[in-house]
């Protein structure tokens, strides 16, 4: 009687598995909420900025000739890089979440 109470649910190992593998990835995959009209007006992609020069997408081409799309800037003119403080990710990009609490919380320590 408590060897049954004790027992893992139905199934077997491999679906038990994927049960746990689907309930993780489920938030990953649930459906995103659809942006409403009171949320403002959008703007239009292509008169949205360049990171990269400021001037407006529609100046631009982009090379599909290679692997890799190339974006010709309409003008040489570059636009300031921030200094972020703090750390990076491993993809270079500005760290946030936990590792970005634990540095705050290494750098209060000192």
């Amino acid at each position: 009687m408590a060897r049954e109470e004790a027992s893992p649910p139905q199934g077997n190992t491999f679906t038990r598995f994927f049960d746990r593998v689907d309930r993780a990835l489920q938030p990953v995959f649930e459906e995103r909420r659809a942006p409403s009209d009171d949320d403002g007006p959008t703007q239009p992609t292509d008169q949205k900025p360049c990171p990269i020069c400021g001037h407006p997408m529609f100046e631009h081409l982009i090379d599909h000739s290679t692997p890799n799309a190339v974006l010709i800037c309409p003008t040489d003119e570059r636009l300031p890089e921030r200094e972020v403080e703090g750390p990076y990710n491993e993809l270079g990009m500005p760290a946030s979440g936990r590792r970005a609490e634990r540095f705050e919380e290494r750098r209060e320590a000192r």
